[in-house]
């Protein structure tokens, strides 16, 4: 489906704003303003501090007009947005082709430029991932970007084309280089040292632009030490937050962390299924606990591709279009 629309795409991704224009459009003197870490806190273009808080557009292709505003609208301001490249997902989700410009599907290519577009035409702070569950090691994979320096070149050239193609795209918030890592045999210091081989290639092209780095073992914030990096000061630390019984257990772990290191933590995905009990009352519990403590967070997720009103999602597919579940559009909303 996406191939076959992928000329309406791009079209339509060239009106909203020029996300759709490779990086060398605009000349030095235009680069866009950037966020910037300083310690534990990320400053916004003038200087003052800012807590990124809105939700995952993280399920692929399920993006619509008027989530921007909408989600402006409550309160966000930013938002996170995925390409999938290299992995197993549902049909069409992997935008892996060896053979094209950035190793990435032309039409798939078209569609996260109108995503991007779509959130930063509405002035949210756009942070991109890419998302590799064979090149993160998922599963226990031999072959991923540790073992694989095949791959894991590829991956690269994947980064270097992202960032050229958006150096110049205002309200490009950070990249977050490669979620949840896990490769089999791998310890912390291994995955850091992937992280620090990735980050001078995207400041050779964007010296700029904060880069997201997260712990090793799924993004396990008990690993989050681990992850801390002297290759750049200009980094923000991540980390998964799905809510379990023991609820406010990992938020020592972010508050030692930022102390410790003087540097700035945003939880990537923090979420619940929706259908248990108590799943309003943990929400609530761990949102609070992150305003309270200026902790950034994007909730998972604001679409889910899927039919079962009781898993994550602020909207998930009925038999007649999209179906909001309103109680928690309005819970999350009243945190951001």
């Amino acid at each position: 489906m996406i191939k076959r629309s992928a000329g309406l795409v791009v079209a339509a991704c060239g009106l909203l704003l020029a996300a759709c224009l490779p990086a060398d459009a605009a000349p030095p003197s235009a680069l866009p303003q950037r966020l910037k870490v300083s310690g534990a806190q990320v400053l916004d273009p003038q200087g003052h501090p800012i807590v990124l808080r809105g939700y995952n557009w993280g399920q692929w292709g399920t993006v619509q007009p008027q989530d921007g505003a909408d989600n402006v609208a409550a309160g966000a301001n930013s938002v996170r947005v995925p390409l999938r490249w290299w992995g197993e997902w549902k049909e069409d989700v992997d935008s892996r082709d060896p053979d094209a410009p950035g190793h990435i599907d032309p039409a798939h290519l078209a569609l996260l430029d109108q995503t991007i577009a779509r959130a930063t035409s509405k002035h949210l702070w756009v942070t991109l991932f890419v998302d590799s569950d064979y090149g993160q090691g998922a599963g226990g994979r031999p072959d991923n970007f540790w073992s694989n320096p095949v791959m894991k070149q590829q991956f690269v050239e994947v980064w270097q084309f992202l960032a050229r193609r958006y150096r110049n795209v205002p309200f490009m918030g950070a990249y977050e280089i490669l979620p949840e890592p896990k490769p089999i045999g791998v310890d912390d210091d291994g995955v850091r040292a992937f992280y620090d081989s990735i980050i001078p290639v995207i400041r050779g092209i964007d010296a700029r632009i904060p880069v997201v780095v997260g712990p090793n073992d799924n993004y396990n914030l008990k690993h989050l030490a681990g992850a801390h990096t002297t290759i750049d000061p200009n980094v923000i630390y991540t980390g998964n937050y799905f809510i379990f019984d023991n609820t406010l257990s990992r938020i020592p772990d972010i508050l030692d962390f930022r102390q410790r290191f003087d540097a700035p933590v945003w939880i990537n995905q923090v979420g619940i299924p929706s259908g248990n009990p108590d799943s309003r009352a943990k929400a609530r519990s761990v949102l609070g606990a992150f305003n309270e403590n200026d902790i950034g967070w994007a909730w998972w997720t604001y679409r889910i591709s899927g039919s079962n009103p009781d898993t994550h999602g602020i909207y998930y597919q009925g038999p007649d279009g999209w179906v909001v579940k309103p109680e928690w559009l309005k819970l999350v909303n009243s945190f951001l």
